[in-house]
Order: structure tokens, then C-alpha cells, then sequence
């Protein structure tokens, strides 16, 4: 069974508090069968598909975020979660906006600020911003991120051109805000409902609308969602093609199956009113997170050090930007494990330059000691390939 200590280190990686989410939408629970599937007509089916299109029909308007939630790359939920899910859409069109030859930051900011696509029962929408720099979810880390919002603050500075961004170039804030906005938000709030469903399985809330499991399908609703491409679910894949960790089925990244069996059993757990059960599967959804972020942190401290080396300055400063995005999502967890952070801080340093502090194996072997303390092995990181 986790201890406690280790279930605060999810929340203290990602700066979330163990709050609950206000205006969450609870939902009529559905039966689920011995293997996993929903029962009865209000369930559907689940998409069965470990590469992630989503089942579910919600839009994206206010009044599709009504309709039942059945299914998301082979995960059944087990509650109506189906605005949560569609956050996801507000990430992929901030990616559109910085694909653009002209990037338009104001519009970038009102969708992140204001919100698009997650309608909330009460009519109010999420946004990235309102989870981001909710101070009253977040854990104590001011003094270790040197602010009290600081995923909040990091996207607002990228999208502003201000602080450590004041002067970059538009490849290096676009990495910042697309990079910043899947992974660092969007994992947070994944770390964020599983710590609320555990908090709530230990004190015996398993109401079976919006009790714990509410919560662990809130998760998987963001870590999936409605559009896994631009969900953590896939810079996971993405990984996973560069190091070489596919899946058994290779249509996935070997992190996603495993962090799909674990919201399966998590789930199934809490429907049985067992608490240890689901502690158990969160420790090993956050293994697998750790591993997902270690190779995106060693691939870009890597690709940094290349562009030095063939005299692209341009392209190793957006490489170290977005380097820096990945590593903040399991920053502070590697410093709890017994990572060299101050190594990897420095090479990924805005304010110095690319590739001076070392590149890619100096990162891994920053790593290697929180990888020994949280049981992940050379096998699990792969190698470089891509």
C-alpha cells in the first residue's frame, strides 16, 4: 500500500492541492461487468482501441457536455464525466493557433483564460488558466517554484513574451505554451483526481455519483479525453516511438497500457469500496508519468546539445525550452526521489546557454537515482533511437 508520503509527492510534482474540483458534474453511476465493460444501454461501449480515437459523442457544446459519457481509448467510465473530457479540445486548438506562420497570442490567451469547450452542469466553462492558478489547490511548493502559481505563471509569461520569456523567439514560447498547457496542466489535474478519489476512499466516500470514483474517472477523462493527441496520453506514444518503448500490441506507448490496466483496476477498486486497491493502481499510474517525462527530459537536453553542435542556435534554444516544459512536470517528484535537480535545472536554464550544461546523458544520469528509488529500470527508459 502507498504511504502517505508518497501520495502527497504526486500532488507536490504537478503544485495541485487535494481539493476537490468546484463545479464538477456528478452523473447517474453505471453497472459494470466482472471484466471491466459497462452494463445496461446508458454505458455504450469502450472505443477497445489502445491508440486512443474517442467513443464518447460529446461536441464540445454546452449542451452536448449533457450527454452521457460512455468510453475513451478502452477506458469505461464508471460516472457521467463528459466535459471533463472535452478540456482536452481546448489544448488542441492553442497547438492550431501556434502551428499558425503568425502566431496570434491574444487569441491563444483567451482560450486558455477563459475556456472553449468544457461546459460545466452550471453553465460555466473550465479553463487551463482557472486550474492552473487556482491558489487554493495548490501544494505549498511557492517556496520551491519561487511563486505561488507556477503553472500558471509559466504559460502566462510564454504567451505574454514576459519574464524568462522577455525577448525569446516565437519557437521558444511556442514550445513553452504547447508543451506547458498538455502536459504540465493537464497532468496535474490527472494527479490532482486521483489524489481527491483516494483522499475520498480514505474517508469512506464511495457515493457512487460523485464519490471517489468520480474523481478517478475525472483522471482518465484528462489524461485521455476526447482528443489523446493532444493529451499527455500522447507525448506518451510520442516517447515511446523515440526510445523505443512501444506496447505489446505496438499500437501504444508500453506507459499507456500500463497506465490503462491501473485506471482500470483504480476504478474497479472504488467501485468496490476498496481503498488500497486504488492506491495500489495510482502508485503505478504515477511510475509510468515518471518514465513518459524522464525520456522526453533526455530526448530534448540531447537535441539541445545537436543543434549546438551543427550551429542551429535557433532550434537548440526551442529544444531547451521545450525541455524545460517536460521536466517540470516530475520536477519537484524527482527531487523528493533523489534526483540531481540542480544538474538537470541548469542545463534546461532559460537564461543560459543550450548544451553548456551538459545534454541528454547527463540528464539520465541525473535521473538514475530517482529511477532506483521509484523501481523503474534501463528497460522501462529504452534508448534513444529517434
Amino acid at each position: 500500500m502507498i504511504k502517505r508520503r508518497k501520495l502527497q509527492a504526486l500532488i507536490a510534482i504537478l503544485a495541485m492541492i487535494l481539493a476537490a474540483c468546484g463545479s464538477d458534474d456528478g452523473g447517474e453511476v453505471r453497472d459494470l461487468g466482472a471484466d471491466g465493460t459497462s452494463s445496461g444501454s446508458a454505458s455504450g461501449s469502450a472505443s477497445g482501441s489502445a491508440s486512443g480515437s474517442a467513443s464518447g459523442s460529446a461536441s464540445g457544446s454546452a449542451s452536448a457536455s449533457s450527454e452521457p459519457t460512455r468510453g475513451d481509448g478502452g477506458y469505461e467510465y464508471a460516472t457521467d464525466v463528459p466535459a471533463h473530457r472535452l478540456v482536452i479540445r481546448d489544448v488542441c486548438e492553442i497547438k492550431d493557433l501556434l502551428d499558425q506562420e503568425s502566431i496570434d497570442y491574444a487569441a491563444i490567451e483567451t482560450i486558455y483564460t477563459q475556456g472553449e469547450n468544457s461546459v460545466n452542469s452550471d453553465g460555466s466553462v473550465r479553463s487551463l488558466a482557472g486550474f492552473a492558478g487556482a491558489e487554493d489547490r495548490l501544494h505549498g511548493l511557492d517556496a520551491y517554484y519561487g511563486t505561488p502559481t507556477p503553472l500558471d505563471d509559466f504559460l502566462s509569461a510564454a504567451i505574454a513574451g514576459e519574464g524568462p520569456f522577455a525577448g525569446a523567439t516565437d519557437g521558444v514560447r511556442s514550445q513553452a505554451i504547447g508543451k506547458g498547457a498538455q502536459n504540465q496542466i493537464m497532468v496535474a489535474w490527472v494527479a490532482h483526481e486521483l489524489n481527491a478519489a483516494l483522499e475520498k476512499a480514505a474517508a469512506g466516500d464511495f457515493d457512487p455519483t460523485e464519490g471517489s470514483v468520480h474523481n478517478w474517472d475525472e483522471a482518465w477523462a484528462f489524461y485521455h479525453g476526447a482528443e489523446p493527441a493532444c493529451a499527455p496520453y500522447g507525448t506518451a506514444d510520442s516517447r515511446a516511438d523515440n526510445f523505443g518503448t512501444a506496447g505489446s500490441g505496438g499500437a501504444t506507448a508500453q506507459a499507456n497500457e500500463e497506465i490503462l490496466d491501473s485506471m482500470v483496476a483504480g476504478r474497479d477498486a472504488l467501485v468496490a469500496s476498496d481503498h488500497s486497491g486504488a492506491e495500489m493502481a495510482a502508485e503505478a499510474v504515477r511510475r509510468a508519468i515518471f518514465i513518459t517525462y524522464s525520456q522526453a527530459a533526455i530526448r530534448y537536453a540531447t537535441l539541445a546539445s545537436r543543434d549546438v553542435e551543427d550551429g542551429d542556435a535557433e532550434g537548440a534554444a526551442a529544444h531547451q525550452a521545450e525541455g524545460l516544459s517536460f521536466w517540470r512536470v516530475i520536477e519537484a517528484w524527482a527531487a523528493e526521489s533523489g534526483a540531481d535537480v540542480d544538474t538537470i535545472n541548469a542545463i534546461f536554464d532559460l537564461a543560459g546557454e543550450p548544451g553548456e550544461n551538459g545534454g541528454g546523458d547527463e540528464v539520465r544520469a541525473a535521473l538514475a537515482p530517482a529511477w532506483d528509488t521509484l523501481g523503474i529500470s534501463a528497460d522501462d527508459i529504452g534508448e534513444l533511437v529517434d
